[in-house]
């Protein structure tokens, strides 16, 4: 496993800090997608990642009611 990887699912899992990780690393991957320049990998991935959570996020909200 990467050092990236792993101090990442680190601070997940502990979590010690004022914001939640999870909502910090969403609104990075957020902020990279509309980011300049167009059409770089990175800004595909990020965009990709950014969709796939906001419509788990939205069939979770659903299954609830």
């Amino acid at each position: 496993m990467s050092t990236s990887k792993e101090i990442l699912l680190d601070e997940l899992n502990e979590q010690g800090h004022p914001e939640k990780v999870e909502d910090v690393i969403f609104w990075a991957l957020e902020y990279y997608a509309k980011s300049e320049p167009k059409g770089t990998w990175g800004r595909t991935i990020a965009y990709a990642i950014k969709e796939r959570i906001l419509e788990a996020e939205k069939c979770a909200l659903a299954n609830e009611r």
